[in-house]
């Protein structure tokens, strides 16, 4: 069926119903997905506002993606036993159980963000969570975890915010960086009056001091060693958010970008000697196209437009567009975000998590934003706006365009609640992708991909020997038909969020697969050719 546009001539991103758009049901509260997010109580401080991230994981090895969740807490504290706890929901064929307690992860300190990755390489994946506080690393020993934090020196005290794991030195296991964002204290005093449109709301960032980012470096025996200064990462400090490796120029290194709020972003380009280059400006990444700091949230790195080339999207506040940055190669971008038609949209909303996802199984990677407001005040008649707010979906039309289909897009798009992060994952494992989504102070979505019918896939899942065992960092190319389509094993994204390390590919009306190209974080080179569709296939590192 062909696609059609409407109202391009005017710069709208309108979709034409003609095109079936994938549609979304919210299965949360069916599928045992009921705890509800705490997260502070009348909003007066920056920390009650921003949390928090969601994890997609198989922490039990039984080829259902489970899902983790961030909670968080309240400073006028509560009576024993009623605090607010993370969740943990093992998945049994679809249907969720809460787990947290019996898996060791029950904890009552005000988390933020969640990263995953088999740390010691030994098939379990184990879990990182920043917090308002020390952060903790969870090890994994069979499908209960055991806190390892201080025994391996990344109990970061600050207030963390995204994470991230790569293999940046490619010695076959993986390194962890952290985000921090404010240095904040109840106590501090603003340096700027803190209003909003001149309404008095809560401070920051502006106004606080940033806290200083972390690089920890894996040394193979349980250990991390910090290595900020050294790895040439310990820059002038931002208010950072989300953080993602990813390797941005294909050169074989994973680099990193880390969206940082009403502060320049970073792009660490990794020289392949243990050390890192700033080069956000000169790669057009750090501003705005048109030369502004912007209030960024999250980040998803992805190549839409299916050139080769990962390609960045970063979230921001009201008022401010989100920001596509094409890669141009080279180490450069642009920015694309009203060419693509995913800046015309969304500028009442604040934006935090964010994923490209093949959807409808076209082969083309289609993109679904969270939103919600950080000040209550945003409910006040004159503001025109809201503090609850709808999502948004986009649908990759090709040509590196997109088209706002949400009202097209199911029942599951017409929530509007706070959201923060959104992670992504088949849960169902009926071929196509989900997304799970966290809302402040309300009980989270589980979207559903109800699908159309139409597309075929591919889901692959690699696990590494010479590389580390989750294969973080790998490279896949997948031809079909003459299309290629190019993706990377990330762990951590969207915001303060972690999707299924399962890779999702679209296949369209193919049957099949011409060719899969593997290239491990090792070096190692692979090709599997006459791949069929509609399967999960494994393939372990060829030793």
């Amino acid at each position: 069926m062909p696609r059609f546009w409407v109202g391009v001539a005017l710069g709208l991103a309108v979709w034409d119903p003609a095109w079936a758009a994938p549609r979304f049901t919210d299965q949360a509260a069916a599928s045992g997905l009921t705890g509800r997010n705490v997260s502070g109580s009348t909003q007066r401080y920056i920390v009650e506002g921003m949390m928090g991230g969601v994890a997609f994981f198989d922490y039990d090895g039984d080829d259902d993606p489970d899902l983790y969740l961030t909670n968080g807490s309240r400073f006028e504290g509560f009576a024993r036993g009623e605090e607010p706890l993370d969740y943990l929901y093992r998945n049994d064929g679809g249907r969720f159980a809460e787990v947290a307690a019996a898996a060791g992860i029950s904890d009552t300190a005000w988390s933020m963000g969640c990263a995953v990755a088999d740390i010691d390489n030994d098939r379990d994946l184990d879990l990182y969570v920043t917090k308002f506080g020390r952060n903790t690393l969870y090890r994994n020993d069979g499908g209960r975890f055991t806190d390892r934090t201080a025994a391996a020196g990344v109990g970061d005290p600050r207030w963390g915010t995204g994470c991230t794991f790569g293999d940046y030195d490619r010695d076959g296991d993986v390194d962890l960086y952290v985000a921090n964002y404010v240095d904040f204290s109840r106590d501090y005093q603003s340096t700027i009056p803190c209003l909003w449109k001149n309404i008095p709301v809560y401070c920051g960032p502006l106004g606080l001091r940033p806290a200083p980012d972390v690089l920890y470096r894996n040394e193979g025996d349980g250990t991390f060693a910090e290595v900020s200064r050294q790895a040439g990462v310990a820059g002038e400090p931002y208010f950072g958010m989300a953080a993602v490796f990813a390797d941005l120029d294909v050169d074989g290194w994973p680099d990193l970008f880390v969206a940082n709020d009403s502060t320049p972003n970073n792009l660490f380009r990794n020289e392949g000697s243990g050390r890192f280059s700033d080069t956000a400006v000169m790669a057009g990444v750090a501003y705005s196209g048109e030369g502004v700091r912007q209030g960024c949230m999250g980040a998803a790195v992805e190549d839409y437009d299916n050139d080769g080339l990962p390609d960045i999207l970063v979230t921001n506040f009201a008022d401010e567009h989100n920001t596509l940055y094409r890669n141009e190669g080279g180490g450069f971008f642009a920015d694309v975000s009203f060419s693509s038609l995913v800046g015309t949209v969304g500028i009442r909303e604040v934006a935090w998590g964010a994923v490209f996802l093949d959807a409808d199984n076209d082969g083309d990677r289609d993109l679904y934003v969270a939103n919600g407001h950080t000040y209550p005040q945003a409910d006040l008649p004159q503001v025109n706006s809201s503090y609850a707010q709808p999502n948004w979906f986009f649908l990759n039309q090709g040509k590196g365009r997109f088209a706002e289909a949400s009202d097209a897009a199911g029942t599951g798009l017409a929530v509007r609640a706070v959201s923060r992060g959104v992670a992504a994952a088949d849960y169902d494992r009926d071929g196509d992708v989900d997304l799970a989504v966290l809302n402040l102070n309300d009980p989270p979505n589980l979207l559903r991909n109800e699908g159309t019918g139409a597309g075929n896939y591919l889901e692959v899942q690699l696990e590494g020997t010479r590389s580390n065992r989750a294969a973080i960092g790998a490279r896949l190319v997948l031809s079909v038909d003459g299309r290629r389509q190019h993706a990377q094993i990330q762990s951590g994204s969207s915001y303060l969020c972690h999707h299924d390390l399962t890779v999702h590919f679209g296949l369209g009306p193919a049957a099949m697969a011409d060719s899969l190209e593997l290239s491990w974080p090792s070096g190692t080179r692979q090709v599997l050719r006459q791949v069929a569709a509609n399967q999960l296939l494994k393939v372990r590192e060829p030793d």
